[in-house]
């Protein structure tokens, strides 16, 4: 009313005016909704990392250059770094968008699920060996199922509700026990990594009281998850040589603090949720399965398959939060919130709106990690630099939280391992003779049964699932028929069991092995790169193959230089073998091969 009589008193001037800036304020909201709208996911992360830039003052590196983009895209998507052949491709292509194209081609391909199930399985297990080795599922089995959950795409949510839901029966999702086995069903330590690895929080220090740190971590907290584990235990069936997670139809959990001394007592209850009372059951009701010597238990009703049905949703406070965070670090290798398992009000995120934003991208889109990577991947963010141009003495580099400069990132174990196998030539030579065999033998069934065909149409659909199917089972095969060559690699540049794999701690076991193993000799030794450059008779042709092979670049002309002088001094073939070995040899060691940069 007051409004209404003020605008009534106004001279028409002052009325206009005001009027005016009404509706310039009503269409400039209306504007930003729409180019809200409109903006792509990958531009509303730039939107949000710049605007904090700016606001920092902080200087932002530019485009990183295609050599450097075509190397870490291979990396972080499939593992491993591009043949020589395709980062020439690559870098030859004059399209405009041959960048999103890359990055469909990679997330289309075997090795990206092959990847994410290495990434997940270091994230989810942590290189944990079980006390007794026997008494686990074997890493294969649950390296085979991970992968076969991101070839079909398999939601995150869907993913962790099987892993959680697992006994280890089931021909499906039997391998998936591997995250209760592993930790030898000990309830603490699954309870624990429950809350680290799913939830972002890490509640040790609030088993035994109220984490004095951070006041967000309570005992309470930390027994209401370990309520929905604390039945859990080992079962072995000794006559088939079978490990399953079996479950105690009764068990009370209560606590009390040592610090206060206040006692309580817990029915399962996720962090911010509602507890969950068992049902009642009559003592001659409380299995399906009766425990017997040399029989597994099975309770009428479990608090493991609660906790399956319950912790993975967006309603879950943190779930989804972790997961878009812990995506994020495998892209960027630093986390919005880092460490990764301290989400709580003292350690804010970097970008809290970003990390929102995140969350909810997965949300929307049923939790598809593929989707999410793919957005990343298209980002000025991950594509900027690692150098910032004009750099001198006085120069900052900025904090890797900030994301405005690609941090160096050490190679993973697997990262390391399967790009010498792949700059040596072991492993694109193994992957061409096996896909040569098996369609050799996929040929010869394909003319059996051409008899049994339906229509043209349909024997096209056949022919092309039938091809994606035979490409995956090459890539499948020979990944599993190479990775025990690289075992010992793998357990060199790993860290101790139960630590996060971050950081680059070179030691000097790993100098050594790069500089004098057994594998890396022989690796060398039966290089089909070796036999190949050693027959290029121009230098600069040598030059040109030897870099794109090793370090996804072009040489310049002083590295030119450098090939051409070593090459000149080979009296015969042999010796020219010998001096082009050592230069790749020398490239495998050096900072620009060891790093994602």
């Amino acid at each position: 009313m007051f409004l209404v009589r003020e605008i009534r008193l106004m001279p028409y001037a002052a009325f206009h005016y005001r009027s005016v800036l009404i509706l310039t304020a009503i269409l400039a909201v209306g504007t930003l909704r729409i180019s809200r709208a409109e903006e792509s996911f990958p531009e509303q992360i730039d939107r949000i990392i710049e605007a904090a830039c700016r606001r920092d003052g902080t200087k932002v590196a530019g485009p990183s250059d295609d050599a450097e983009f075509v190397r870490r895209v291979y990396l972080d998507l499939i593992g491993v770094v591009p043949t020589a052949d395709e980062a020439r491709t690559f870098l030859d292509d004059p399209t405009d968008d041959k960048r999103a194209q890359l990055v469909d081609a990679l997330l289309a391909r075997p090795e990206f699920a092959l990847q994410m199930a290495r990434v997940f399985d270091a994230m989810l297990i942590e290189r944990r060996i079980a006390t007794i080795p026997s008494y686990d599922i074997k890493a294969p089995g649950w390296q085979d199922w991970l992968a076969e959950s991101f070839r079909q795409n398999k939601p995150w949510d869907q993913l962790a509700r099987e892993m959680l839901g697992s006994d280890g029966t089931g021909e499906t999702n039997g391998a998936a026990a591997k995250f209760y086995l592993v930790r030898d069903v000990e309830s603490h330590l699954v309870a624990r990594d429950i809350g680290r690895l799913l939830l972002g929080t890490d509640l040790q220090c609030a088993q035994c009281h109220d984490d004095p740190r951070f006041k967000a971590y309570r005992q309470a907290d930390y027994y209401g998850l370990y309520a929905f584990v604390s039945r859990l235990q080992h079962f072995r069936d000794d006559d088939k040589k079978l490990n399953f997670v079996t479950e105690k139809a009764k068990g009370d959990v209560s606590f009390t603090s040592a610090f206060t001394g206040t006692q309580g007592e817990t029915n399962p209850q996720l962090p911010g949720g509602q507890m969950i009372a068992d049902p009642p059951l009559a003592e001659d009701k409380e299995y399906k399965v009766k425990p017997e010597k040399g029989q597994m238990g099975i309770p009428a009703y479990s608090r493991r398959t609660r906790l399956a049905e319950f912790l993975p949703r967006r309603e879950t406070k943190g779930f989804s939060r972790n997961i878009a965070n812990r995506v994020w670090a495998v892209m960027f290798g630093q986390g919005i919130v880092h460490p990764l398992d301290m989400h709580h009000p003292d350690n804010s995120p970097s970008h809290p709106e970003l990390l929102k934003r995140l969350a909810e991208r997965l949300e929307q889109t049923d939790y598809d990690i593929r989707g999410l990577l793919r957005d990343i991947a298209l980002t000025r963010t991950y594509q900027r630099s690692s150098q910032l141009p004009n750099v001198d003495k006085k120069s900052i580099v900025p904090d890797p939280s900030r994301f405005a400069i690609a941090t160096l990132r050490p190679l993973s174990p697997e990262q390391l391992g399967w790009s010498v196998l792949q700059v040596t030539g072991r492993l694109p030579s193994r992957l061409s003779r096996t896909e040569r065999k098996m369609q050799e033998a996929a040929q010869k069934d394909h003319t059996n049964s051409k008899h049994e065909r339906g229509t043209a149409e349909s024997a096209k659909r056949d022919d092309h699932a039938s091809a994606a199917d035979l490409r995956w089972q090459v890539y499948k095969k020979v990944y599993g028929d190479l990775r025990p060559e690289l075992t010992t690699l793998f357990t060199v540049f790993s860290r101790l069991p139960g630590q996060p794999d971050n950081g680059f701690q070179p030691s000097v076991d790993q100098a050594l092995y790069l500089l004098n193993s057994e594998q890396i000799v022989k690796f060398m030794k039966e290089s089909v790169l070796l036999d190949r450059l050693s027959h290029l008779e121009k230098s600069d042709k040598l030059a040109d193959e030897l870099y794109l092979a090793v370090l996804s670049r072009r040489p310049t002309d002083d590295e030119k230089a450098d090939v051409a002088q070593l090459a000149e001094g080979a009296s015969d073939q042999k010796q020219r073998r010998e001096i082009v070995r050592q230069i790749v040899w020398g490239q495998l060691l050096s900072a620009e091969f060891r790093l994602n940069h």
